[in-house]
C-alpha cells in the first residue's frame, strides 16, 4: 500500500489541474462572450451615432431653411409697410390735390366772373356758388342755355390762363422720393 498515498496526490495534482484547466476554459468563454456582447453593443452604438449624426444635419438645414424663410418674410413684411405708407401718402397728397385743384377752379372762376362784368357781359346776374357739399359753382341763370355759358366759362379759362396755385409741401416730398 505504498501506492496508495502517491495515489491520493497524483490524484490531488490531477484534479487541481482539470479543475484549473476547466476554470481557465469557463473564464475564457465567459469573456469572449462579454467581447462578442462588447463589440455588438459598439457596433449598435457607432450606428446609432451615425443616424444621430444624419439627423443632426437634416434639422440643421432644415433651422437654416426656416431662418431663410424667416428672413424673406420679415422682408416682404418690411416692403408691405412701405408699400403701405406709400399708399396713404399717395392718397393724402390726392386729397391735397383736389383741394387744391378745387380752390384753383374758384379762383379761375371768381376771376372769369369778374372780367366778365368788367367787359359788360352783365346782362345776366353773377354765377353763384353752392355752399354744399365741395363748394362747385352752378349756373342760376334762367334766361341763357347752359351750353353758351358753358362756352363763354371755357372761352375766358383759355384767356385768363393758368391760375398761380402755390405747390404744398407733400409736393417736393414726392418730387424728391422720385
Amino acid at each position: 500500500m505504498q501506492l496508495q498515498p502517491w495515489l491520493f496526490t497524483l490524484l490531488l495534482i490531477l484534479g487541481s489541474s482539470l479543475g484549473a484547466s476547466l476554470t481557465w476554459f469557463l473564464c475564457h468563454i465567459s469573456s469572449q462572450t462579454t467581447r462578442i456582447r462588447h463589440r455588438e453593443r459598439c457596433k449598435a452604438l457607432l450606428k446609432s451615432s451615425v443616424e444621430l449624426e444624419a439627423c443632426c444635419a437634416r434639422l440643421e438645414e432644415e433651422i437654416e431653411k426656416l431662418r431663410c424663410s424667416e428672413a424673406g418674410a420679415l422682408r416682404r413684411e418690411a416692403l408691405l409697410k412701405a408699400e403701405q405708407k406709400s399708399a396713404v401718402d399717395r392718397e393724402q397728397l390726392l386729397r391735397e390735390t383736389e383741394f387744391r385743384l378745387l380752390q384753383g377752379f374758384q379762383s379761375a372762376s371768381l376771376q372769369i366772373l369778374k372780367k366778365s362784368e368788367e367787359n359788360g357781359a352783365g346782362n345776366t346776374p353773377p354765377a353763384r356758388v353752392k355752399s354744399g357739399n365741395k363748394g362747385v359753382p352752378f349756373d342760376q341763370d334762367a334766361d341763357r342755355p347752359a351750353a353758351t355759358i358753358r362756352e363763354q366759362v371755357a372761352s375766358d379759362m383759355h384767356e385768363v390762363g393758368s391760375v398761380n396755385v402755390p405747390a404744398s409741401s407733400s409736393d417736393a416730398a414726392v418730387s424728391s422720393r422720385e
